[in-house]
């Protein structure tokens, strides 16, 4: 299987290296930068927990031009505030009408690139795998989780699915495929709920949010709020108890990743807090339900992003 990964952030880099690791055909598409600049150089470096590290080449482009392969599978892992304009400029120059699986975070990525073809059949993920940039080129593996791929035609796309779940799970990323769609995507906004905000305030890992009774509170009532406009939303979940699933997510699975948006935080770049608790403050006004705690992070996040050059050091 030939797989286009579109993103050459953390997770992009993760899934590349893992699966060029178990053999598998990838490239990366993804602006130049630092990191594309080191991974193109000297190959991509992975650290695991125990310290191990391990080196994997393979060719990243960043002209969308070279692109003349044909690919099985489109990955995305970009922003979802980037979406629409990266694949704009990438979709005409792939020669292929390859399904597009997303496994970003958020939600509306679906509907986001349906809107952009309707030759590639849309597959929707979540993974609670995660990872953290060190330097260029290199990147930290600290979370171990699941990853879930679906589709809305599940029994037209069945055989596909599970093939790229038996291709992600025998290259360390253990893949399920889910029968529901929203479920998926519900169900992995709530564990985005749950720490991205509150690390990029705190500044804290994800496990280190919820050592005090303070953080546990604070990531049952942000839970709670979107548990209560799934179930408007008649959206069924992958777990009968999302906080305590949440919280134990935290304390084995992700406990030692630094999220995407503390990164983000820490590097002074745009966040994802519009797709994630600014998803829910904006379902909660649609619906009549009060989302306090989602606004809060919200805009706890949004004075932060908006004034990196008045920080204080």
């Amino acid at each position: 299987m030939r797989i286009l990964i579109v993103g050459s952030g953390a997770m992009g880099s993760l899934f590349a290296g893992k699966l060029k690791q178990n053999g598998v055909d990838v490239t990366i598409f993804n602006r130049l930068n630092d990191h594309v600049k080191a991974i193109q150089k000297d190959g991509l470096t992975i650290v695991d927990i125990d310290g191990n590290s391990s080196n994997i080449k393979f060719p990243i482009i960043t002209n969308p031009n070279e692109l003349t392969r044909e690919y099985d599978l489109i990955l995305v892992l970009i922003k979802t505030f980037a979406t629409e304009i990266v694949l704009k400029n990438l979709l005409p120059s792939i020669h292929s009408n390859a399904p597009i699986l997303t496994l970003q975070n958020g939600i509306g990525n679906k509907e986001t690139i349906h809107k952009l073809t309707s030759e590639n059949e849309v597959f929707v993920g979540g993974t609670w795998a995660g990872a953290s940039i060190d330097k260029a080129g290199v990147i930290l593996h600290r979370a171990w989780g699941t990853t879930f791929i679906g589709s809305d035609q599940l029994d037209k796309h069945n055989d596909l699915l599970y093939k790229i779940a038996t291709i992600f799970s025998k290259s360390g990323l253990k893949t399920e495929v889910s029968a529901n769609v929203e479920a998926i995507i519900w169900s992995k906004l709530l564990v985005n709920i749950a720490y991205n905000g509150l690390t990029a305030v705190t500044r804290l890992r994800n496990g280190d949010t919820i050592l005090t009774d303070e953080g546990k509170i604070l990531l049952e009532k942000l839970v709670d709020e979107a548990v209560q406009i799934a179930k408007v939303k008649r959206i069924p979940l992958l777990y009968s108890d999302p906080v305590t699933e949440c919280i134990r997510i935290g304390e084995t699975e992700i406990s030692m990743n630094i999220s995407s948006m503390l990164s983000d935080i820490l590097n002074q770049r745009k966040t994802e807090i519009e797709a994630i608790n600014g998803a829910i403050a904006k379902e909660g006004q649609r619906y009549g339900i009060p989302t306090p705690y989602n606004d809060m992070i919200l805009n706890l996040v949004k004075v932060i992003e908006n004034s990196y050059s008045k920080i204080v050091r």
